[in-house]
């Protein structure tokens, strides 16, 4: 379009020239001292053209001759920032496809290049971060004193990296610095989150591992099998650091309401039964033992039923009762039935829950509480039959029959 104009432009001014030359006609008489000269109007007017052309390419052909230096040298410095630039580029890629020391190598070019510019501190970084993954930490801390130099919005690289190297080391006071440091200048940073972390968890700081797992779903930084993971850990450290029942009720209210029914189920129940609350740890079992038929939850519910009343013992008994009516074949409850009923001096019915339970599938603390029964029925003989089994079983177990030897 703006040639068009142009041609317009030109074809106009051609017209209105050769309109005006037809109107104005006459001489022009140029006198220099004692000489005149005439010369036509049109040829004056079209020769001062011409010497107006000329004498303006002349002047910008002496201005470029002497501008030549400048641009040589102008031109040299844009080719070693290209130079730069690639390199830059050569050490990135090599960088990300674990071709270290190319990448090292490449960003030491850059370094050494003067006219590298910004390209220097993207260059310093790869290049500490490729000497760390090659374990060449000389190199690295040479790099990263250079970095140091920097400002200090542009020390998060170092940080990460000095944080990330000490808690490899186990070097805590070195990478806790670090870490501080990084916070400061970018506290959202999901890599930074990650080594927050890895630190929390080395230290078995449970409440900050939930924080920061908690930072890292937020930002999708994490997949939810390995939050779980971290979660369930910080739950578990929450539980086995409580001491008393108020802690307990303060502990459980962080658990999530899955969790506590179903990973860390046992282990609330056991630990109801350690810190004494035995009619607690009864309830909890009567709630999620029906659920769930953790068979660890009958230890835990036996070892506190043993500590109730005999009327809530009595309870408890046809409450284990009827969770064998819905699983008759449960060895494990009837033995554990059998014990309670041994607690509360139910001879008959001990005898009957646990030979059942051996019937099923014996075990050592079957054979055991049922000789204890034995001893009080006054069947001594039948007591000492069962601890033979034992014996004979333990024997098994410690000296397995040999392989038969070859003739």
């Amino acid at each position: 379009m703006k040639t068009v104009v142009w041609i317009v432009i030109l074809f106009a001014a051609a017209v209105g020239l050769a309109l005006a030359s037809g109107i104005y006609t006459g001489n022009v008489y140029v006198v220099v001292e004692q000489t005149m000269l005439r010369i036509n109007l049109h040829a004056f007017v079209l020769g001062l053209l011409l010497s107006v052309f000329v004498l303006y390419f002349l002047i910008k052909f002496v201005f470029g001759l002497l501008n030549l230096p400048a641009r040589m040298q102008r031109f040299g410095i844009a080719r070693k920032g290209r130079q730069a630039s690639a390199s830059l580029n050569s050490a990135g890629l090599a960088y990300f496809e674990g071709r270290f020391e190319k990448a090292e190598q490449e960003a030491a070019k850059v370094l050494q290049n003067k006219e590298a510019g910004d390209n220097r501190t993207l260059a310093l970084m790869l290049g500490a971060h490729a000497a760390d993954q090659m374990e060449n930490f000389e190199l690295r801390d040479r790099y990263l004193h250079e970095i140091e130099h920097l400002p200090q919005k542009q020390q998060l690289s170092r940080h990460l990296l000095l944080a990330e190297s000490a808690l490899g080391r186990r070097d805590y006071p070195t990478a806790a610095q670090n870490l501080e440091a990084a916070a400061k200048i970018n506290g959202n940073l999901s890599r930074l989150v990650r080594l927050q972390l890895r630190y929390a968890f080395d230290h078995g700081d449970a409440s900050d591992v939930l924080a920061k797992a908690e930072k890292l779903v937020k930002a999708g930084a994490i997949n939810d099998y390995e939050a779980e993971q971290y979660q369930n850990w910080a739950y578990r450290r929450l539980l086995s650091e409580v001491t008393d029942a108020g802690r307990l009720k303060a502990c459980l209210k962080q658990i999530p309401e899955n969790v506590k029914s179903g990973e860390l189920c046992v282990a609330i129940a056991e630990k109801y039964e350690r810190l004494g609350l035995y009619a607690e740890a009864v309830k909890w079992v009567k709630t999620h033992y029906p659920q769930n038929r953790q068979p660890e939850l009958l230890e835990a519910f036996v070892e506190s039923v043993r500590f109730l009343s005999e009327r809530d013992q009595q309870k408890a008994i046809d409450l284990a009762d009827s969770w064998l009516q819905e699983q008759p074949d449960n060895a494990l409850l009837l033995m554990y039935l059998g014990q309670l009923a041994y607690g509360r001096k139910l001879w008959g019915k001990a005898q009957g829950y646990l030979e059942a339970s051996i019937a099923l599938q014996p075990s050592v603390s079957a054979h055991l509480v049922l000789a204890r029964v034995f001893d009080e029925t006054d069947q001594p003989q039948k007591a000492q039959e069962q601890r033979n089994l034992v014996l004979e079983s333990v024997a098994e177990e410690e000296h397995p029959a040999a392989l038969p030897q070859p003739n």
